[in-house]
C-alpha cells in the first residue's frame, strides 16, 4: 500500500496540523493525521503528542476493532489531560486515522478530520464530521443556511481533556483493492475542496503524484486555514 500526503501552514502563522506515516510491522502501517487546537504553539504542541503517543499504543493491539483503538485513545487522552494541566492549558487536536490490517483498513475518526474511500471512481464512504451543524441535523433542529458554515467550525469531539468528548466513529473497509483510494483530509481541506472537485482530481489520468499536486496548487490559491491531505492507494 501506497500513500503520499501534503501538509501546509496556508495562510496562518504556523502549521498546527501533524501528518504521521510509520509502519506498524513489517507488512502495515498507520496514517494519522490530526488538527491542532489551543493557540499559537499549543496546537502543533498537542497534535504531535498525540499521534506519538497514539502510534505507541497501536503497536500494543493484536486485534483492531472499534473497541481496541478506542481503550489507546482514552490512554492518551489521559495523557494529554495531564500535560493539560501542567501546562495551565486546554490545548488538544481533532484527528482522522487509518490502520492497514493485512487486507482490511480500519478507519476512525475524532472531530472533523474527514476520510474518503474511493471506489470505482466514486465515494464509497464519507466520514461525517463531529460538528455542532451535524450534530443539529442528527437530533433533527433546523440550521439555517446563513448559520451552517459557523457551524461547521465549532467541533463536538476532540481529543483534549474530556474522555466522553474523545469518542471515535469506525469505519471498516474489507473491499479495498487496487485502483482505490483512501483520502484523509483535515478542515483546511474540506472548508474549499468539494467533493465533486476532488473526484474530477482522483478520476483524472494522471500520476498519483501530479494528482497531489494539482490539489495542493487549488489549496495554495483558495485554503485560508492550515491544510493537510494524505492519499492511500
Amino acid at each position: 500500500m501506497n500513500s503520499k500526503f501534503i501538509t501546509n501552514k496556508g495562510t496562518r502563522k504556523s502549521n498546527q496540523d501533524v501528518v504521521f506515516i510509520k509502519n506498524l510491522d513489517e507488512d502495515n502501517k498507520v496514517f494519522l493525521l490530526a488538527d491542532g487546537m489551543g493557540g499559537y504553539k499549543n496546537g502543533g504542541y498537542a497534535a504531535n503528542f498525540i499521534v506519538v503517543h497514539l502510534y505507541q499504543g497501536l503497536n500494543t493491539i493484536e486485534n483492531f476493532d472499534a473497541d481496541s483503538i478506542q481503550a489507546e485513545v482514552d490512554k492518551v487522552t489521559k495523557a494529554l489531560a495531564l500535560e493539560n494541566e501542567k501546562q495551565e492549558s486546554k490545548m488538544g487536536a481533532t484527528l482522522g486515522g487509518v490502520i492497514q490490517d493485512n487486507g482490511d483498513l480500519h478507519c476512525f475518526w475524532i472531530g472533523d478530520v474527514k476520510i474518503w474511500h474511493i471506489k470505482n471512481g466514486q465515494i464509497g464512504f464519507e466520514s461525517i464530521e463531529h460538528n455542532l451543524k451535524n450534530e443539529l441535523i442528527e437530533n433533527k433542529v433546523f440550521v439555517e443556511a446563513n448559520s451552517a458554515k459557523k457551524y461547521n467550525h465549532i467541533v463536538t469531539r476532540a481529543i483534549q481533556n474530556d474522555i466522553k468528548k474523545a469518542k471515535i466513529d469506525y469505519k471498516r473497509i474489507e473491499d479495498f483493492e487496487q485502483g482505490d483510494y483512501i483520502i484523509l483530509a483535515s478542515d483546511g481541506v474540506t472548508d474549499v475542496l468539494s467533493n465533486n472537485q476532488l473526484l474530477d482530481i482522483i478520476n483524472s489520468e494522471k500520476k498519483e503524484l501530479n494528482k497531489l499536486s494539482e490539489i495542493n496548487d487549488f489549496l495554495l490559491k483558495r485554503a485560508l486555514d492550515n491544510f493537510s491531505l494524505i492519499m492511500i492507494f
